[in-house]
C-alpha cells in the first residue's frame, strides 16, 4: 500500500472535504462489491442501491452531467430508484458537477435538508488518556460471529430495519469470514467495543492509497455519552498512523461533531444532501 504523503496542513478546505467525498465513494464501492449491492456509473452519475429501506443504503455520490443534459439526467438516476421504491439520499458535494445540482433537485421537490459535516485529524495529533467504562473492550472484528455483533450494534445503534443485519451478514464487507470465499481484497478494518461481553460500540477504517476515513461509526443508545465512541475510533486513529497515513477523514452527523471535535478533528466544510422518500 502505498501511503498518504501529504499533511493536512497543506491541503485546503475544499480539498478536505473532496478527500471526504472520496473515502466516501470508496467505502460504497467496498460494500457495493457483493451479490446484494450495485455500485453503478450511469447517466453520468455515482450511484449505491442496496434496497434496505432507510435513505442512508440508497444513495447518489457524485454527479458530473454537463449543463445541457442535468435536468434530463437527473430524471433518469430519480427514475431508477422510483422504479425500485426505496428512499435516496443524493448528495450535492464539490465532486458533483453542475455545481447548482442542488437547486436543480429543489426545483424537483427534494429540498436541500441536511449537511454532513466534512472533518480531519492530523494523526500527529491523536490525544489519548480519556476515561472509559469500565469493562470496555475494543478489538477488531476477525470472524463471522464478531461481525454480527458489529451489525446488530450498528443497527440498533442508527436505528434501521432488521433486513440490516442479514443483509450485513451477506456482505463481504461487513462479514470478515466472507473474503477469503469471495477473493476480493478489503481495505478496511473493523472496530467492536464490548462492555463486559456486551456489544456497545463500532467503527470502519476504510482506506485507499491516497486517502483514509472513518464510516459506519455508532454507539449504543445504553453506552452513549460514557467515552464508548472515544475509545473505539482512536482505536481506528491508531491503526491509520501505523499504516503510514497523515490524517484521517470523517463525514459526521450534527451528533458526531462534538466526539470527533473532542477527539481533535476540524471541520472544513459540509456535504449537503438532498432525501427522497419513493418508497411512500
Amino acid at each position: 500500500m502505498s501511503t498518504h504523503e501529504i499533511s493536512l496542513a497543506e491541503l485546503s478546505p475544499d480539498d478536505v472535504v473532496r478527500q471526504c467525498e472520496i473515502n466516501f465513494i470508496d467505502y460504497w464501492r467496498a460494500a457495493c462489491d457483493s451479490n446484494n449491492a450495485e455500485l453503478l456509473e450511469h447517466y453520468g452519475a455515482t450511484f449505491a442501491y442496496t434496497g434496505i429501506q432507510q435513505e442512508i443504503f440508497n444513495v447518489v455520490l457524485k454527479t458530473e452531467f454537463d449543463d445541457e443534459s442535468a435536468d434530463t439526467a437527473t430524471d433518469a438516476v430519480m427514475s431508477y430508484f422510483r422504479a425500485r421504491r426505496t428512499p435516496l439520499l443524493w448528495y450535492t458535494g464539490l465532486l458533483c458537477t453542475p455545481r447548482d445540482m442542488g437547486r436543480r433537485l429543489e426545483a424537483k421537490g427534494f429540498p436541500h435538508d441536511y449537511d454532513l459535516t466534512a472533518m480531519a485529524i492530523d494523526l500527529e495529533a491523536i490525544k489519548g488518556g480519556y476515561a472509559e467504562p469500565r469493562g470496555l473492550v475494543v478489538r477488531t472484528v476477525k470472524n463471522a460471529s464478531d461481525s454480527k455483533k458489529w451489525a446488530e450494534c450498528l443497527a440498533s445503534s442508527w436505528g434501521s430495519p432488521k433486513e440490516l443485519v442479514p443483509w450485513m451478514m451477506q456482505n463481504p464487507c461487513y462479514n470478515v469470514e466472507l473474503v477469503p470465499q469471495s477473493g476480493r481484497e478489503m481495505s478496511r478494518r473493523m472496530y467492536l467495543g464490548t462492555i463486559d461481553g456486551e456489544p456497545v460500540g463500532t467503527c470502519m477504517l476504510n482506506w485507499s492509497d491516497d486517502v483514509a476515513g472513518l464510516q459506519t461509526v455508532g454507539t449504543h443508545q445504553s453506552a452513549r455519552y460514557k467515552g464508548v465512541g472515544s475509545a473505539v475510533v482512536n482505536a481506528a486513529l491508531r491503526d491509520a498512523r501505523a499504516l503510514g497515513f497523515k490524517f484521517v477523514v470523517v463525514l459526521s452527523t450534527i451528533e458526531g461533531v462534538k466526539l470527533y471535535s473532542r477527539l481533535g478533528f476540524k471541520i472544513f466544510g459540509k456535504l449537503p444532501e438532498h432525501s427522497m422518500y419513493f418508497n411512500r
